[in-house]
């Protein structure tokens, strides 16, 4: 129950002051890396970063091509190198490093903060897992944090090669749509996995004996109800992002970002639709389960009834009265045993034609 369930409070910054920078949740990337990338609309650069991540010199931004630096895993000098080359404010630096920060868009003179969640998906499984991904986009350039070792952004790395003038000519604030959207693909997959389970979960309803199902229904409620917790507030940030008059997206690119926060409505609307077929399945086993209650209940009820005369009719002879005439009779046994059995007989046949049986 959602009354019950307790919230984990995280004490590591306890007492420190704003902006200081302290890791706060799990760190999944062992060794961190930077993905450094310059292009413009006749070439593009690549330059990958392993070691000494704090004390690289990034290009400054400029009006000839566009930067995007990915730093892939946790590093705090490597981020507070990064924070004093590109003059991101110490607060904002603090949010990359919490894991459990809700997603959100804040804009600052010079550049915009998005983060959102990259949700953790299982094809066999319906699961609910995220890691934060942020964002800073500025005039001509893009950062990105990912604390994840899936390499997300291959897909947008294709397309910044092998297109060069839908994407490589847009600007930074289109490469900050792109790397989002791909983040945000993935809870199609998300929505897909609790549609194949759910499909699969009403034909095993029909087997009222699987003891698994009343806890895979109370599983899966849990992982849509996270779920929905976790992408709501992304759709939030998106709202701000579209509506708002902001200097650093042109008015070209805004209906890109409009699709994005589609999309996301789209699959909240999913997760609704999910969640009101997981409670449809549940009164449909609770339903089954009352009617096969009711069947052994009603069978009981007839058997009981129909021995009920027949115990009235053997407590009669099984008292021990001497002046009971039958029992000197020769056949008495067995003329009171046909009794029974016809009672019984005729009982049935009056069950059945009710109906009842």
């Amino acid at each position: 129950m959602m009354g019950n369930k307790k919230v984990k409070r995280n004490s590591t910054k306890r007492g420190m002051s704003p902006g200081t920078l302290i890791h706060v949740g799990k760190q999944r990337v062992s060794n961190a890396s930077i993905q450094l990338v310059k292009y413009n609309e006749n070439r593009i650069q690549l330059e990958e970063f392993v070691s000494d991540l704090s004390n690289i010199e990034f290009p400054k931004p400029s009006s000839e091509h566009v930067t995007w630096i990915n730093l892939k895993g946790v590093d705090i000098p490597a981020l507070e190198n990064l924070g004093k080359q590109f003059n991101i404010h110490d607060l904002v630096l603090e949010d990359i490093l919490n894991n459990s920060l809700r997603p959100k868009f804040e804009v600052f003179e010079n550049y915009y903060y998005l983060t959102i969640k990259m949700v953790l998906t299982d094809k066999d499984e319906l699961t609910y897992g995220s890691v934060p991904v942020h964002f800073i986009q500025g005039d001509r350039f893009v950062l990105s944090f990912v604390d994840f070792e899936e390499p997300i952004f291959d897909a947008a790395l294709f397309r910044l090669r092998n297109q060069p003038k839908k994407i490589r000519g847009k600007g930074a604030d289109y490469l900050l749509f792109a790397l989002a959207d791909v983040v945000i693909d993935n809870y199609f997959e998300l929505i897909e996995t609790g549609n194949d389970k759910l499909e699969k979960l009403d034909e095993e309803i029909s087997n009222p004996s699987n003891e698994d199902i009343p806890s895979s229904i109370r599983e899966y409620r849990r992982v849509l109800l996270r779920a929905r917790r976790g992408i709501t507030p992304v759709q939030e940030a998106y709202a701000i992002l579209v509506n708002d008059d902001l200097h650093l997206i042109k008015e070209e690119n805004v209906k890109y970002f409009r699709d994005t926060k589609d999309h996301i409505l789209f699959v909240i609307d999913q997760l609704d639709f999910l969640r009101d077929n997981l409670s449809a399945i549940n009164e449909s086993y609770q339903s089954i389960q009352d009617n096969q209650l009711n069947q052994v209940m009603k069978l009981l009820t007839l058997i009981a009834t129909i021995f009920i005369p027949l115990t009235f009719l053997a407590g009669i002879y099984g008292m021990n009265f001497s002046n009971m005439p039958e029992l000197n009779y020769k056949y008495g046994y067995y003329t009171l045993l046909g009794i029974m059995t016809l009672l019984a007989i005729v009982m049935v046949v009056w069950f059945k034609k009710k109906k009842w049986m």
